[in-house]
């Protein structure tokens, strides 16, 4: 079930019939339930696919110069072929990140808010690799789910978790069953936002009524924001792995627009008629 409500962003305007606006704004909330016995609670879950705030906008806007505009209206021959016909295009998309369920488990030595604040990008500089938790953290995680059950303290080599991590749902006073029966049913965060800009400038060359020269620079991802996802393997998503919370994968449309997600400047040339 989703639920979805779309309203103006300020200063936008909807137009009615197929026209697309120049820009709005979405707010989205999906939720699924289930329940894994008739004697279990049926667990509500959100939808981790669906993106919540979402703000998009497109636009273009003609340069006043050359005949006919604000400045040099009166120009003409050379003069209006290089000054006129210049024109300012982009689209923008900016949206909340993917929600991360890390399942039924237990914040310990920080609140669930804790949780979401620490839940940020991370760069490991000297190793080239991207976290997106503290290493406090992901270190005392893998401590509290390699437990053992012949060793003196029930955890494994690397000794027991202490300060804040993520434990499993099952412990030494509760051994849960179903989700939610000894910690919340669903752990959530929101990962890092999408953010993207692409920007073009135009230039159009009239040559008669019906045809002109058009050359157009066109910057793609123009303030080159790599858009990183939540991990989304077996390794990075298991908390006893030692590649917990490590990020492996951002934004690209290779299948569609060959666009590897960074910065992408064309020159395109065109001549319409």
């Amino acid at each position: 079930m989703t639920h979805e409500r779309v309203s103006p962003a300020s200063g936008c305007q909807f137009f009615p019939g197929p026209y697309c606006p120049p820009c709005c704004y979405r707010f989205a909330k999906g939720f699924s339930s289930s329940r894994v016995s008739f004697r279990a609670p049926r667990i509500n879950a959100l939808n981790t696919f669906v993106l919540r705030p979402a703000f998009k906008a497109n636009w273009v806007y003609e340069l006043p110069f050359g005949r006919g505009k604000t400045l040099f209206g009166n120009a003409g021959g050379l003069l209006d072929r290089i000054i006129g016909g210049w024109e300012f295009d982009g689209t923008a998309r900016v949206q909340s990140g993917q929600l991360f369920n890390f399942g039924s488990v237990n914040p310990v030595g920080m609140t669930m808010k804790d949780l979401q604040e620490a839940y940020k990008l991370r760069f490991d500089d000297e190793k080239k690799i991207v976290y997106m938790l503290p290493q406090d953290i992901i270190d005392n995680t893998i401590k509290a789910f390699n437990a053992s059950a012949t060793s003196a303290n029930g955890y494994g080599s690397q000794g027991a978790p202490t300060g804040r991590y993520i434990a499993p749902g099952s412990g030494p006073n509760c051994i849960q069953i179903y989700g939610g029966q000894c910690a919340p049913q669903n752990v959530y965060v929101t990962g890092p936002r999408f953010t993207r800009f692409d920007l073009s400038l135009v230039k159009r060359v009239r040559i008669t009524e019906r045809m002109n020269f058009e050359l157009r620079g066109e910057f793609l991802n123009a303030f080159n924001n790599i858009n990183f996802f939540n991990p989304n393997t077996t390794a990075t998503t298991t908390a006893s792995n030692s590649n917990f919370m490590q990020v492996t994968s951002a934004y690209t449309d290779s299948s569609n627009t060959n666009d590897p997600g960074g910065r992408i400047i064309q020159i395109v040339a065109r001549f319409n008629f």
